[in-house]
């Protein structure tokens, strides 16, 4: 793969999936990605024993490394005042900056917006939440279940027509997954934007806007259509159909 980010430093202060896979995505791409942890609690996906539903048994804790490959770590306490001087003077060597510290959180350890360009006034700034920097929930935190899957509306297209409750997601860190690669994209826009501008910007994406997207054609159809979007059939009506069909195989499979 080509390091087009080489020469990119990203710090990371970001726990569990969403967040940490967008910078491991960067990593990928060549960027020198610092993950920030606490020095002994570390990230909580650490303890994660089981995710969908699979172990996290074994040699390799493939989750934790799904989220967090090609990175280096770094363990800080950002709630004393030496640890945060330290980031700062870290700050001040980086590109992005990227997290999904809640508001709350964000102001108590001085990481909010204006504290974190006193640190470096060129940084991107990156913000991965469960419902958004602007609405009324933007306080609260979520995961991909519930934000990404529930209230978008991909947990009741997905079961058949006459299925007696809902759909699970189909892999642990589903929403995830394809959120932190959006994210990802996002940052290396930006950093585009930044080289021909100059102009540093701030890069944001919450799950639940992340789920909405991926169900765009079912909302906005909903809408001006006036009718609520139903779960595909398994067995189209007619064929040709214009959307694809499972169709048995000569293995048995579809």
């Amino acid at each position: 793969m080509h390091e087009v980010l080489k020469g990119i430093r990203v710090v990371e202060i970001a726990q569990y999936v969403f967040v940490p896979v967008a910078s491991g995505v960067l990593s990928e791409w060549g960027a020198d990605v610092i993950k920030i942890e606490h020095p002994t609690r570390g990230d909580a996906y650490r303890g994660l024993r089981r995710t969908g539903n699979l172990s996290t048994a074994g040699a390799v804790h493939y989750a934790v490394e799904h989220a967090n490959r090609g990175k280096r770590s770094l363990g800080l306490d950002l709630s004393h005042p030496d640890g945060r001087a330290t980031l700062s003077k870290l700050l001040a060597t980086a590109d992005v900056l990227i997290t999904n510290l809640l508001p709350d959180s964000r102001a108590r350890l001085g990481l909010e917006l204006e504290q974190v360009r006193e640190d470096n006034p060129k940084i991107i700034y990156a913000r991965g939440t469960a419902l958004g920097e602007r609405g009324p929930e933007r306080l609260r935190g979520g995961f991909d279940h519930a934000s990404f899957w529930a209230r978008t509306g991909s947990q009741v297209g997905a079961p058949p027509e006459d299925a007696s409750r809902p759909s699970p997601m189909p892999s642990g860190a589903f929403g995830d997954s394809g959120a932190g690669l959006a994210l990802a994209g996002g940052i290396a826009a930006a950093l585009l934007g930044r080289e021909r501008t100059g102009v540093p910007t701030t890069v944001d994406l919450s799950l639940l806007g992340m789920g909405m997207w991926s169900m765009a054609s079912a909302i906005t159809g909903s809408m001006m259509q006036g009718e609520s979007a139903v779960p595909l059939p398994r067995v189209p009506p007619s064929t040709p159909s214009p959307e694809p069909i499972a169709v048995r195989t000569a293995d048995g499979s579809y």
